[in-house]
């Protein structure tokens, strides 16, 4: 299996503080190819080919090593000028050479720069194709120029010795590997041999009979292979680094890409129950702690607005022949159909209320077209009914009512959210549809006003029908003919009035289609396409983000001139970070150390001192590199000295101040070794220093040693090459200029005073042995020390703007890492926030279904049922009258705010473990609707005891007494006397989903209408339940009082029970009764936050005053508003969707006691 799919180390993040080693805990990232593609553990990833995948990685490696090609250039345009403006004895035909190589060098480095220029998006594209074209090929040009002018300048030298362009062809044969842009396998190592082949070459051919020239040639070729050696080290380190780079991106992209379809999933969840503005601003605010002393209201008020409510007339006969499942299947249907059609004449779908469905046009985004958009809406929605009278056969139709006004628009409370709309308009418009005739469209005066004469409209005197909307001096009118048919803003040419009616009725008719039957093949092919879409994605973003990436421009926005990062926790976190295997570098030095005893060994005097010299740094040198790079090997170093290796590379500054001494270590060696050199050749006599008769414009050589060099008897103890000494200095630099561990400020330094060290004792210490070494090699134009100092720094200002490439290289990898684990944390961030709006929208069970089932159909249906369930409605009665839409109030909003208050107290409570088992189903105005054991996971029998089988319906009674007892706290609080009115009743369910395409989780059957016939019935401060649901919680310890026969609509009369309280004795589940007080304290964790006071600035005879709404129903339109008041929790006039439909007068007199 290739490397590329088997990595070792992949660093995820950004180590902070102190570093951890990473390098002991290997992972492996291993799978298996099975015609050509790559298989792996189960896993939402996207899993590209591994032909693709090595091709993405070629790509990406090629483009990233191109960076250094520049400095390889930059070393080779230093080496033309040092050979121009020192021209050491070369012929005009060599600088003839030299300038034509620098002239083809400099064109090489503006094409560069133009390529770089040219990529730029606003760029033109007609000379970069030229140029693309040459820049795959820019590294072979480069190296067969340097090749040809290494080659043809020792062939054209009038006087060739051994050792010339010797520093030269180390430093091109190690940065072949470390900065062309080739594959290793063929070109890289072809250019490496190529290069060794053809310098020792011709050096054999053009070097004269020189005394110990085999040994020279040898020494030579060792020297240049070390460099190879060194460069191959830091390639295969290069690599490994470019490789998981490679991976960790892929891996990271994997995870981000399965994050962020995650989140997307989420967010179209999110925003099909609330809009965009809203769930941003809650997105934003979540986790967040605010010093305010009321809780965050998500409100806000819109002007102009038009309101459409629907309800299905009839809905009662049809629904005593389906189970509650089967109705819950039909509405989901037909409210699939309304969301589409909602889609399609922008409305805003609010609530679905049992077969009551009610939408706005207007808001958030205001338009002027809002009232002529709704009444085709209600227009679509009478046609859409025909679905359900023919799958149902019977005579149901719709019943609409608009009304057009200002509303109060946004979510209440701290769970179960649901968007919804308050004010006295949305009362109106409740009652234009109540008040409405079947298969009509109602609109009031208001609305009319906005239609801009598109509709014919006949008065339909509703006012005379409906008490609220004459009080509210509205006219009424019934929509008779469209005018102005709906023109889709989609529409491309513009059709005659009729025709637009048979289109529009068409389009209608084929958005109303239901797609129940799916072709097992087509859903096979979308499998198939969807996956090549994913790759193709996957591949495309893979591409951008490790290809099309500039890092480098990047990061010079963020370092300064030393590349040290703007950021200052960034670029501590760099200082503590290291690669895996980033002390493998130091091996270099040892290696070289080793190779100064084997060069010199061949070329140099052997004298015992000058081996014990140069084999003495070995020692300490070999136990910090092995100290240093053990933590790399865990499998082959003992445990003990990768223990060690790990802690003593968890200190920067330890592990920066052991390759400092590494290469000091090594530097000053071979000076001390020059010294001792130096010494010997004097002690031993081999040259006296009266042989030497040294001017400052030259030398003459004594009688001795004057004869021609091809007829001396020189012994080789006699003969010493100096320059040997500085040309491995060269290996030293390139050494120093490897190590990982150091910034490049710090190589540069170090190799800034090995080089000058170096140039001073060649110029003013061993002057007189490089005067021989010049003799020897019958050369006069300059003095060989100072061509080898001037090769030292020619080499040391190249080596530098290498070491600052390779800093640059791992700052922009490692900036690289840090922005792919933000982008990831951002990503997570998202989808975590996503998730705990969702989950507050929908119940957990339910979210994780639509957000696995991302295929489902639109109108795919998620029901559940369940046997032995528990129901509560808790309303405020008399919250209608303490609504009001003043100036002072806000119009209303301060009202909410208070409003929200309470509902947030009551959703406090759910947080408490006791109540885990209970779930809020929905608010609906000042009502609150909650229900206990709808767990998925609750395993009941038949033949279990009651008090295990109904052990939540006590929970939820005790619950009940909590909300009181929490709303009791408020008005201490606020200086109000608000009461609740509750109903509880048990019994089986069925738990659903309406309208897939927006979402609405709500509980349907008898047990849920006759827990709301409880609430309305009852009585202001109690709780009310049936006959059965008392003798369950008899067992429990419960007391009640008889309140009598109590007649509820679509179930006749019924026995009901007011709760009184629990015995003591009893004592069920060890509950402790708890004042108001302390009971708030438990819930909410801090002490009680003031309240405000009543915000019409009326004192407390207000309720007093309570005017009692009586509402007149039609016996013809009784059966269908049955079934709303079943399905449907009653409301109050405080932002209600529906009035209650019962008396208050006991509510009156409780309050008034």
């Amino acid at each position: 299996m290739t490397e590329l799919m088997h990595t070792d180390n992949i660093e995820n993040g950004v180590q902070h503080g102190h570093a951890n080693s990473r390098a002991g805990s290997k992972r492996k990232s291993l799978m298996i190819v099975e015609d050509d593609v790559v298989v792996g553990p189960p896993s939402n990833s996207v899993q590209l080919p591994l032909s693709v995948l090595k091709k993405l990685y070629h790509t990406y490696s090629i483009k990233q090593r191109r960076g250094g090609l520049k400095w390889f250039l930059i070393a080779s345009l230093l080496f033309n000028i040092w050979l121009l403006i020192i021209p050491q004895g070369q012929c005009l035909e060599a600088l003839f050479v030299t300038m034509v190589v620098f002239c083809i060098n400099l064109l090489i480095c503006i094409l560069l720069h133009l390529n770089y220029l040219l990529s730029k998006p606003d760029s033109s594209t007609g000379l970069q194709r030229l140029i693309n074209i040459f820049i795959p090929y820019a590294p072979h040009v480069l190296w067969t120029v340097c090749i040809i002018h290494l080659v043809l300048y020792i062939l054209l030298q009038e006087s060739v010795s051994p050792r010339d362009a010797l520093g030269w062809a180390i430093l091109m044969n190690f940065l072949i590997y470390v900065t062309l842009p080739v594959t290793l396998l063929y070109t890289g190592c072809l250019f490496g041999i190529g290069t060794v082949i053809f310098y020792l070459g011709a050096l054999l051919i053009a070097s004269r009979r020189d005394p110990m020239l085999i040994e020279q040639i040898l020494a030579n070729a060792v020297l240049i292979l070390t460099a190879a050696v060194i460069g191959l080290l830091y390639y295969f380190m290069g690599e490994a680094k470019q490789k998981r780079t490679f991976v960790e991106a892929k891996k990271s992209l994997e995870v981000k890409m399965v994050i962020e379809e995650q989140s997307a999933e989420q967010e179209r969840l999110l925003l099909s129950v609330l809009p965009k503005h809203v769930a941003v601003k809650m997105r934003q605010d979540l986790g967040s702690t605010s010093s305010e002393p009321f809780k965050k209201i998500y409100m806000s008020r819109h002007e102009n607005v038009s309101i459409l409510y629907a309800d299905i007339v009839g809905f009662t006969a049809i629904s005593s022949t389906y189970s509650a499942q089967d109705l819950v299947k039909m509405l989901n249907e037909l409210f699939a159909r309304f969301d589409r059609l909602a889609e399609k004449y922008q409305q805003l779908r609010i609530k679905i209320l049992g077969d009551c469905y009610y939408c706005i046009s207007g808001a958030p985004d205001e338009r002027p077209d809002h009232a002529v958009l709704c009444v085709h809406m209600g227009l679509s929605m009478v046609k859409a009914i025909k679905y359900v009278q023919q799958k149902t056969n019977s005579p149901v139709d719709m019943r609409v009512g608009i009304h057009t006004g200002a509303v109060l628009a946004g979510i209440l409370g701290q769970r179960q959210w649901q968007f919804d709309v308050y004010s006295k308009d949305v009362e109106l418009a409740n009652k234009m549809e109540s008040s409405g005739k079947a298969g009509r469209v109602h609109i009031s005066d208001k609305t009319l006003a906005f239609l801009t004469g598109e509709f014919e409209v006949e008065p339909a005197y509703g006012e005379k029908r409906e008490e609220a909307l004459r009080i509210a001096g509205l006219k009424t009118y019934f929509i008779t003919k469209v005018l102005k048919p709906f023109a889709s803003p989609c529409a491309k040419k513009t059709i005659e009035s009729q025709d637009i009616d048979n289109d529009q009725e068409t389009l209608d008719e084929e958005l109303l289609k239901s797609s129940n039957g799916k072709n097992l093949k087509n859903d096979e092919i979308e499998t198939e396409v969807e996956i090549l879409d994913k790759q193709t994605v996957f591949k495309q973003r893979l591409e951008e983000e490790l290809v099309a990436r500039d890092g480098h421009e990047n990061l010079s926005q963020n370092t300064t001139l030393f590349l040290k990062f703007k950021n200052k926790n960034l670029e501590i976190a760099y200082a503590a970070y290291r690669e895996p295997y980033s002390s493998v570098p130091l091996i270099a030095a040892l290696l070289v150390q080793c190779v100064d005893i084997v060069y010199s060994f061949i070329v140099l005097p052997r004298s015992p001192l000058h081996f014990v010299n140069i084999s003495a740094p070995i020692i300490p040198i070999f136990m910090l590199v092995f100290i240093s790079i053990a933590e790399s090997f865990p499998e082959d170093a003992p445990e003990f000295f990768v223990s060690i290796s790990k802690r003593f590379n968890d200190i920067t500054f330890v592990r920066e101040l052991a390759a400092i001494i590494i290469a000091v270590t090594l530097g000053l060696s071979n000076v001390i070794d020059m010294y001792f050199f130096l010494a010997f050749v004097k002690t031993e006599h081999i040259v006296t220093e009266g042989e030497f008769n040294v001017t400052t414009v030259g030398f003459s050589v004594t009688e001795s040693v004057n004869e021609p060099l091809e007829d001396s008897t020189l012994e080789s103890d006699f003969i010493v090459y100096p320059s040997y000494m500085s040309n491995f200095a060269v290996l030293i630099l390139i050494s120093i200029a490897v190590i990982a561990q150091l910034t490049h400020v710090t190589k540069i330094v170090l190799m800034l005073i090995i080089a000058a060290l170096h140039c001073y004792w060649n110029m003013f210490i061993m002057n007189d042995l490089y005067a021989f070494e010049d003799h020897l090699a019958k050369t006069s134009a300059m003095m060989s020390s100072f061509c080898a100092s001037g090769t030292l720094v020619v080499v040391t200002v190249a080596l530098s703007f290498f070491a600052r490439h390779m800093d640059r290289e791992d700052r922009v990898i490692f900036k690289w890492k840090t922005e792919v684990a933000e982008q990831k944390d951002m990503a997570t961030d998202m989808r975590q926030r996503n998730e705990a709006l969702v989950y507050n929208v929908l119940p957990v069970h339910v979210a994780e279904h639509f957000m696995k089932n991302t295929k489902r159909s639109h109108d795919d249906l998620y029901s559940q049922s369940y046997a032995e369930v528990g129901v509560l409605f808790a309303s405020m009665p008399n919250f209608s009258d303490f609504y009001s839409e003043e100036t002072v109030n806000n119009q209303g909003l301060e009202c909410l705010r208070f409003l929200n208050e309470v509902i947030s107290d009551f959703d406090a409570l759910l947080e408490l473990p006791q109540f885990q088992d209970i779930i809020k189903i929905k608010t609906i105005g000042s009502t609150y609707m909650a229900a206990s054991g709808i767990n998925i996971n609750r395993i009941s029998h038949p033949d279990d005891p009651i008090t295990k089988r109904w052990a939540h319906l006590s929970v939820l009674v005790e619950f009940a007494l909590e909300l009181k007892n929490a709303l009791q706290g408020i008005n201490e609080q606020s200086f109000n006397h608000f009461v609740l009115k509750m109903g509880i009743n048990h019994g089986p369910i069925t738990a659903g989903v309406i309208g897939a395409r927006k979402p609405h989780y709500d509980i349907w059957g008898n047990t849920v209408n006759v827990a709301s016939r409880m609430e309305s019935t009852g009585k202001a401060g109690a709780i009310q339940v049936t006959e059965e649901t008392c003798n369950i919680l008899q067992e429990f310890g419960y007391t009640f009082q008889q309140r009598g026969l109590v007649s509820v609509k679509g179930k006749g009369q019924l026995m009901t029970y007011y709760l009184i309280g629990k015995s003591d004795k009893s004592g069920y589940g060890g509950h402790t009764k708890l004042s108001p007080n302390d009971k708030r304290s438990q819930y909410s964790g801090s002490p009680p936050t003031p309240r405000i006071s009543k915000i019409n600035e009326t004192d407390i005879n207000q309720i007093q005053n309570i005017i009692i709404h009586k509402e007149n129903y039609s016996k013809s339109e009784e059966s269908e508003e049955d079934i709303k008041a079943s399905l449907l929790t009653p409301q109050t006039n405080g932002g209600s969707s529906l009035d209650y439909k019962t008396s208050i007068d006991n509510e009156t007199n409780a309050l008034l006691h």
